[in-house]
């Protein structure tokens, strides 16, 4: 049987649902970096196929380590490590992104340089290493604006800046160290942030969000969209609630939306993989917030349970080099409308006090399974963005009206009380 190593870290696919998803198509060589959200579940990986842990080697020395394994095609479904998953494939002579590429894919200035280059986007946006230049890049940029890790994901330390005074704290929050010459105080920059012009949305979306991502598919630079996944309202200020597929769009709007997800995956020279591009719906057209050079978190579940297919299975096809795999997700058949809506703190929240009716949304019609991730006691942070969820909820309707409905009963019949944060945050 064929191999195909898989980069593995926090992300889109966990173990099991990996070495399910490649049952009978290859082995799993579960590759294990360095990762930031401490161990790694090494057991279950060696259980579940073949581990090669490579945490504390240079590259050199963990592409030799990968090399012995005799993989046929390297994957990751997880931003956290495009880098590594580049670098070794471009060592190992695998087809992936490129080591240019996964800059241009995971550095968001670089990114929007390419997508307003080509037409994807109309998007001023500035790199800011410090308080200094955050005021400069806010006299260029104009409000309101998108303040943001350069290198970020999930919502991550996110602002809505609407003024001077939004700005100076999102920088004090974020830029801890010695004053930058000019800056009152805290300005150096532990990591670069990106200000980027807030993109309007369309005022007619409701109850759906005002934006939409495209999962794509890639193989050999010819793209296959799989389908246009729909998001509910965010949680102010960015802060996703949820996924449903396919989205309630209208034929010439998902066409457009299709359109500029192809021309950003084009200009920026995607080749290969699974790619998830996230679309504001703005009313000049559609425009490219950010693309994923990676399967979207959560998309394989929903695109599962709403039609039969496997991405994690589809994206190791891409990887081994099986061009006929894209051809069978050419025309996806949508079997019911599943969704994944998730309970998300508000922004004043310090801890969960307390969470009921858990039970009660179980037992909705439609709602198929629910996982709590912060109960009573746990600390909330709305700068970490998606990891902040109180609880996730999984189902799937017959159609979007019955789902609209749902999510009204979805959204009353759990209570969940916090204790506040003072001072409140700035957003």
């Amino acid at each position: 049987m064929r191999r195909i190593a898989v980069v593995y870290d926090m992300g889109a696919a966990d173990v099991v649902e990996i070495a399910a998803a490649l049952e009978g198509l290859a082995e799993p060589i579960f590759v294990c970096p360095d990762s930031e959200f401490g161990e790694q579940p090494t057991e279950l990986m060696a259980e579940l196929g073949r581990l090669c842990d490579i945490r504390g080697l240079d590259l050199g020395r963990a592409a030799a380590k990968v090399r012995a394994e005799r993989p046929d095609g390297i994957v990751t479904f997880t931003d956290y490590q495009l880098e590594t998953t580049g670098a070794l494939a471009a060592e190992l002579n695998l087809p992936f992104h490129s080591p240019e590429l996964v800059r241009k894919l995971t550095h968001k200035h670089l990114q929007r340089e390419v997508l307003n280059g080509c037409g994807a986007s109309a998007v001023p946006a500035r790199l800011v290493t410090g308080e200094v230049s955050a005021r400069r890049a806010m006299a260029e940029v104009g409000l309101p604006a998108v303040f943001k890790p350069d290198v970020g994901t999930g919502s991550r330390s996110t602002y809505r800046i609407s003024s001077y005074d939004d700005l100076v704290a999102a920088c004090r929050s974020e830029f801890p160290g010695p004053a930058e010459s000019g800056a009152p105080r805290r300005a150096a920059a532990t990591e670069a942030f990106v200000l980027e012009k807030e993109l309007p949305g369309v005022v007619d979306t409701a109850p759906w969000g005002d934006y939409v991502s495209v999962e794509s598919a890639v193989f050999d630079g010819a793209i296959t969209h799989l389908t246009v996944t729909g998001k509910f309202p965010l949680a102010p200020p960015f802060r996703e609630a949820g996924s449903f597929l396919p989205a309630a769009l209208r034929e010439e709007d998902e066409k457009s939306v299709l359109d500029v997800a192809t021309r950003a995956l084009t200009a920026l020279g995607v080749r290969t993989g699974v790619c998830h591009t996230e679309v504001k719906l703005t009313p000049s057209g559609p425009q490219v917030i950010e693309v994923n050079g990676r399967l979207g978190g959560l998309v394989n579940a929903l695109l599962a349970r709403a039609t039969g297919v496997d991405v994690i299975r589809l994206a190791a096809g891409i990887a081994l080099g099986d061009g006929e795999a894209t051809k069978a997700v050419d025309h996806i058949a949508y079997e019911r409308i599943a969704f994944i809506f998730a309970r998300v703190p508000p922004l004043e929240a310090r801890r969960v006090a307390e969470v009921s009716g858990l039970e009660q949304l179980r037992r909705l019609p439609g709602v198929s399974r629910v996982v709590l991730k912060r109960g009573a006691g746990h600390s909330i942070d709305w700068r970490t963005g998606r990891l902040g969820q109180v609880y996730v909820c999984f189902g799937a309707t017959e159609t979007h009206e019955a789902l609209a409905s749902l999510l009204d009963e979805m959204t009353d019949v759990v209570k969940v009380r916090y204790e506040p944060r003072y001072p409140p945050p700035i957003n």
